[in-house]
């Protein structure tokens, strides 16, 4: 298990996004928009529509890339390259061509006769309780000017792509890993009510995921540096990346998603040279 990852800091803010066919009234720059339901569509499934470049207007450092809210397909792939030219005739950092929705279920964890038996993805009616997020983890920060984004969903039933934020980032991986009593939870914002019979109703709301961890064994300055800074400059209202565990492949759709901090929680020095600090965030919509 690889140590987890903070990414904070969106760059894409900031870029120039051009390239590929989006329409006017839902366009390409609706990306830059933190809300994820402002989404940019393409104009069609084809290829040559559904790419974008973003330009950075300088070298920047990159550990994560995500595009968020999609609507991308059971059957979807992706690329995203990162390139110092805007030709990309060279890359420094490149995905490859990835399943948009890779397997989830290990053999054996699914019963015989299940229609996902064979691929291990989630069923196609189901990727809808996910706000659809990929992300692309780089094996090791990289600088780069430029971002390339592919998308390639030519069986789209709906005839398009959309999604509603890319986030792109350099990331914290603290030197020791969270200690052990780290938890993720779905947490349900769907309201309940009963009536004098004792029937209830439901007005059902989207779940969140949450995860709470602590970082115990911090040494004074990635303390400081670190985990305070974060603390400082994102605030509870400002977005982060989580990723649980960046080697994993078979439940990082489960893992790894938009958040921000819900509470700031005091950086403590129990002992010499010593520092913990808990952190607990909570997934975007």
């Amino acid at each position: 298990m690889a140590h987890a990852i903070l990414a904070y800091g969106n760059l894409v803010d900031a870029a120039s996004l051009y390239g590929g066919s989006w329409l006017t009234a839902l366009p390409l720059n609706n990306l830059k928009d933190r809300r994820l339901g402002r989404l940019a569509r393409s104009a069609s499934t084809s290829l040559a529509d559904t790419w974008f470049d973003a330009d950075f207007g300088g070298t920047r450092r990159f550990r994560v890339v995500a595009v968020v809210n999609h609507n991308l397909s059971i059957t979807a792939r992706y690329r995203i390259s990162l390139s110092l030219a805007p030709d990309f005739t060279s890359t420094v950092a490149t995905s490859g061509w990835r399943s948009v929705w890779p397997s989830v279920y290990p053999f054996g964890t699914l019963p015989w006769g299940a229609p996902n038996w064979w691929t291990g993805q989630y069923p196609a009616d189901q990727i809808e309780a996910y706000t659809g997020t990929l992300v692309f983890i780089l094996t090791s920060p990289a600088n780069a000017r430029y971002i390339r984004v592919e998308l390639d969903d030519t069986a789209n039933a709906n005839g398009f792509v959309e999604a509603g934020r890319v986030f792109a980032a350099d990331g914290w991986q603290p030197v020791r890993n969270m200690v052990y009593g780290a938890s993720l939870a779905w947490e349900s914002r769907t309201e309940v009510q009963e009536a004098l019979s004792g029937a209830e109703y439901f007005n059902v709301r989207t779940p969140v995921r949450v995860a709470r961890f602590a970082l115990d064994a911090l040494g004074e300055d990635e303390a400081m540096a670190n985990a305070f800074e974060i603390q400082r400059a994102m605030g509870v209202d400002d977005e982060l990346l989580f990723v649980w565990d960046p080697d994993d492949t078979t439940h990082a759709l489960r893992r790894q998603f938009l958040c921000r901090m819900r509470t700031l929680s005091p950086i403590e020095n129990p002992g010499p040279d010593r520092w913990k600090a808990p952190f607990e965030v909570k997934e975007l919509l």
